[in-house]
């Protein structure tokens, strides 16, 4: 078994070597984003905010010991091959010789357990705790050599790779981290091909080229990362020429840029899902027959064809069909009828003015949305608020800057200001289990924020042991089955009202090549050249 997957990832090592070989130029690289660059350490309590920015960000500054490929399949980066023992616990990597961070600092086993054990500790990294927690515990992160180390888990652990993958996976220079403490997130230092030189922090990112990088001459002499809000602005400077590449294309401008001479588009089916969440504590939502009703209220074909243009995909599982893990597990076909049939089941009538009463109690609810940070959130919204009015539920939309929308979530659940939110969840390391158990797993206290992104503060015994025994299974046929029938609860309880699967729609110039977009919706340009 050793041996055999050894020889593999040589394999795919070989293949890795040339990739920033090729053409440079003097220019800079100009990408154009949504959201700003706010922070870019691999740790904290938040990753990478503003999201996807701070991401795309840190997979140019940083190396991880595993990365995805364009194709989500998993190559060396700062790791040249593994091996896993026979009973799944202990994974022995070989590491990348003659790699410096960019404070000439080197790269070696210890700055790699440096970074795996701040990881895996969750009082100095408190997010993605899915990921790394399963590598703690009773688990061991061991030197064998300079070059070598080993990690042993508790208890095996199926997406181990995935984790290593992750945004969150980079490496940190140890040296710049005891050095800079909580500036390290706004001056980071790692191996990547691009090193940090300014950040003006809701403006603008511009990073240099690494000459020294091990894979080769990066091809630019910086990329620059600017914050443009608005899709109509950012359309226009590529069309200029102004920039070079752009995100989050409205659906209805792609047509108008496909026709354009000197632009691509790149449009590719994404891991992330989306819904509107319930707060499950409100006491409306505790009847799983409302939040069923609310399911067969919305109309999802319409309103992908005429918000989307197609460019998403209706959802029959609480992942996407691209994530590892997926199997289909039911829908909630477009029905009026029985929506109004299990609310009257509840004890909703309509009063004089066609809202629903129970108990004396309209049906009144909030329904909070960020502004611009998710593809076509406020169009969405105001969609869903119109199917709701058609079941006698009124709606008010509280509508939030994209940096302030994560603090409406993060909160304690007597804190929490909404009845319902609109939440796109991305399993940035690719699989199903991650996005399942950030969402459904229960949380540990009610005290204190959600465990992850539980925000709705849904919480079921057999889902908490399903994922406990997914995450713990190596073999993919199991794991998928496992994850199958956790998706099944969820989606029969119905936490959320399921909604579609986006398409990332990303455009280039097209004299800039090898830009890579990934089903975990970032935009890699690591890759990219003239």
């Amino acid at each position: 078994m050793k041996t055999r997957l050894a020889i593999a990832v040589i394999v795919a090592a070989t293949l890795l070597w040339p990739y920033a070989a090729g053409a440079q130029t003097d220019r800079p690289l100009v990408y154009a984003q949504n959201v700003p660059v706010t922070a870019m350490d691999t740790a904290g309590t938040t990753i990478g905010t503003v999201y996807p920015a701070g991401y795309e960000a840190m997979f140019l500054i940083y190396d991880n010991l595993v990365a995805f490929n364009d194709k989500m399949e998993l190559v060396p980066q700062l790791a040249t091959e593994w091996t896993v023992s026979q009973d799944g616990r202990t994974w022995t990597f070989r590491l990348r010789r003659n790699v410096t961070f960019h404070d000439g600092t080197p790269f070696n086993a210890d700055a790699a357990i440096f970074h795996l054990q701040r990881q895996i500790d969750p009082q100095t990294n408190r997010a993605n705790r899915p990921l790394w927690d399963p590598l703690g515990g009773a688990g061991t992160v061991r030197k064998i050599d300079d070059f070598t180390i080993a990690i042993t888990t508790e208890k095996p652990y199926g997406p181990l790779l995935n984790t290593l993958a992750h945004g969150s996976g980079g490496v940190v220079s140890p040296t710049a981290v005891r050095r800079l403490g909580e500036g390290f997130a706004r001056a980071p230092v790692g191996t990547g091909p691009y090193a940090f030189e300014r950040l003006e922090t809701g403006t603008e990112l511009v990073l240099r080229r690494n000459d020294a990088y091990w894979g080769g001459r990066p091809a630019y002499s910086r990329v620059v990362m600017r914050h443009v809000p608005d899709p109509t602005t950012r359309i226009a400077l590529l069309q200029s020429g102004q920039v070079d590449v752009i995100n989050l294309i409205p659906p209805e401008n792609v047509a108008q840029l496909q026709g354009h001479p000197n632009i691509d588009v790149i449009t590719r089916p994404a891991l992330r899902t989306f819904g509107f969440a319930f707060n499950l504590n409100r006491r409306q939502f505790q009847d799983v027959r409302v939040r069923q009703a609310f399911n067969y209220a919305v109309n999802r074909g319409p309103v992908i064809k005429a918000i989307f243009k197609d460019f998403a995909t209706p959802i029959d599982s609480p992942i996407s069909p691209n994530a590892v893990g997926y199997v289909p597990v039911g829908t909630y076909p477009y029905d009026v009828d029985r929506a109004r049939t299990l609310l009257g089941e509840a004890g909703w009538r309509p009063g004089p003015d066609g809202v629903l009463r129970k108990d004396g109690q309209a049906f009144e609810i909030t329904l909070l949305t960020p502004i611009g940070l998710l593809p076509k959130d406020i169009e969405v919204t105001q969609a869903f608020q119109n199917f709701l009015r058609v079941i006698g539920v009124r709606a008010t939309i509280n509508r939030v800057e994209p940096a302030a929308f994560w603090d409406f979530l993060r909160v304690p659940p007597d804190r929490l200001q909404w009845d319902m939110v609109l939440f796109g969840f991305n399993p940035s390391n690719g699989d199903g289990g991650y996005h399942l158990t950030s969402l459904f797993e229960s949380n540990p206290t009610r005290t204190g924020p959600p465990k992850v992104w539980n925000f709705t503060w849904y919480s079921n015994p057999r889902v908490d042991q399903l994922l406990g025994q997914a995450d713990a299974t190596v073999d993919a046929a199991r794991r998928r089955q496992l994850l199958g029938e956790v998706a099944r609860i969820v989606w029969n309880d119905a936490p959320y009202v399921w909604l579609y699967a986006e398409n990332v729609i990303v455009a280039k110039r097209k004299e800039v090549k090898n830009v890579e977009v990934l089903p975990v919706i970032f935009t890699i340009l690591r890759n990219a050249r003239p």
